[in-house]
């Protein structure tokens, strides 16, 4: 079983289960069980806080809705992201591949730079580029979902601290030349509203025992431009969550995107952008799809 983040006719998001290729609508379900909705099921990030029990429990009610003829087909349902995270951080080359061939050194810690929770969209939702944006790129990358308040956590107890995985693009705005110094531009650059697409679903950690071994895809307009495995990270997943709670408190919900690796636009010769109608699929390998159209804004 995923979860999933669904929007719903009285506007309210709610947890959704994914499974045998149907999203079913977990609070709908519980209340036809129970004869009442259940706070759980209002969001992603109590229902991960809530641990293995309750996924345990939420599987057999969504199994039981499965089979009363209550799921729909993924492309049916209005998926949000899987999550609404407050903190919602982005890595810098955290690949070796894309260091060595940018020629640079790998980091010698993670590079962590912040993201906004408007960045945060879900399967389907357009990339809204702003009018004062002339070059956008993409870059698939592995999401770190949190699903325990994580603070002072040491690398070898970090996954316990992982609700689970997601696709994310980080989106990302260029300036041709390239600055020399990116700090003091990464907010206009990439914190953009809608810059941060994700899902289409939150696989629980559970399912991934190590996110180390995972493959990564991005595809623009059906035609694949990365392809990269997640145990080329500079820093592991277990790694960043150290050296980010060493600083930061992470709550259930919470998003870090681990970075991404060559295949971007801007590393080619000469680049390629993103342009106006362009579909951009992004995919952990053997789940579903993350998909999203550009779109610029109009005057």
């Amino acid at each position: 079983m995923q979860l999933a983040r669904i929007s719903h006719a009285s506007l309210e998001a709610r947890a959704a289960a994914y499974l045998e290729g149907k999203v079913v609508d977990l609070q709908a379900a519980h209340a036809r069980a129970e004869g009442r909705p259940d706070p759980l099921y209002a969001g992603l990030a109590g229902l991960l806080a809530a641990g293995a029990d309750a996924l345990a429990r939420t599987e057999e009610l969504a199994r039981g809705a499965l089979a009363a003829g209550e799921g729909r087909d993924l492309e049916e349902a209005d998926l949000l992201a899987p999550t609404a995270p407050r903190v919602f951080l982005g890595l810098g080359y955290n690949y070796k591949e894309l260091a060595v061939h940018q020629g640079a050194p790998f980091n010698a810690h993670p590079e962590p730079f912040a993201l906004l929770p408007g960045c945060a969209v879900g399967h389907g939702h357009p990339i809204r580029v702003p009018r004062v944006i002339e070059k956008i790129d993409f870059e698939a990358e592995l999401g770190v979902v949190i699903g325990r308040t994580a603070r002072r956590v040491r690398a070898g107890e970090a996954l316990a601290y992982v609700g689970g995985y997601t696709a994310v693009n980080d989106f990302t705005a260029k300036i041709i030349p390239r600055p020399p110094e990116s700090g003091s531009v990464t907010v206009p650059l990439k914190a953009v509203d809608t810059f941060g697409p994700m899902g289409p679903t939150l696989i629980p950690a559970a399912e991934v025992p190590d996110p180390q071994g995972l493959t990564l895809l991005c595809r623009v307009n059906g035609e694949e431009k990365q392809r990269f495995p997640t145990g080329d990270m500079v820093h592991t997943v277990a790694e960043v969550i150290e050296f980010i709670t060493a600083r930061i408190t992470l709550n259930p919900g919470d998003v870090i995107a681990t970075g991404t690796s060559v295949g971007i636009g801007i590393i080619k010769k000469p680049p390629e952008f993103l342009a106006e109608g362009d579909v951009v699929e992004t995919q952990i390998e053997g789940y579903p799809v993350l998909r999203n159209r550009i779109e610029w804004e109009k005057d």
